[in-house]
């Protein structure tokens, strides 16, 4: 059992493999490069999530844990009203398939800005 958390530490330090593994196997597995971006993206999310939370205690010791479910509730909610303006059949499914690629995309840009200010403050 401890091999097993130890692994998943390594993969959450660095996301960014963990993704390419992840696509790897599902483009294997699929065949397909665009539905193995996607299923890669979203179990990589989780990574990057735990990722980040980690180099923002590192750095500025905060965890942002309240904040981060906040802005997901927030952006969710702005998925469905905007889902309702145009007048569509409100999907659920939808809405949290797109605000957790969003948060794929905005969390992979906060992990590739927070690595470089982490090294620099370990110099």
């Amino acid at each position: 059992m401890a091999y097993f958390g130890t692994i998943i530490a390594v993969l959450s330090t660095v996301p960014f493999l963990t993704f390419f593994i992840l696509f790897w196997v599902f483009r294997k597995w699929t065949g397909q490069a665009s539905r193995s971006t996607k299923r890669a993206a979203d179990y990589s999310t989780v990574l990057f999530l735990f990722a980040d939370i980690a180099l923002l205690d590192y750095i500025f010791n905060i965890v942002p844990f309240w904040e981060t479910l906040l802005a997901y509730i927030i952006i969710f909610a702005i998925v469905l009203t905007i889902q309702w303006r145009r007048e569509e059949e409100i999907i659920i499914i939808r809405a949290v398939r797109f605000v957790w690629r969003l948060s794929f995309v905005m969390l992979s840009v906060a992990y590739l800005l927070l690595v470089p200010v982490a090294i620099l403050m370990n110099l």
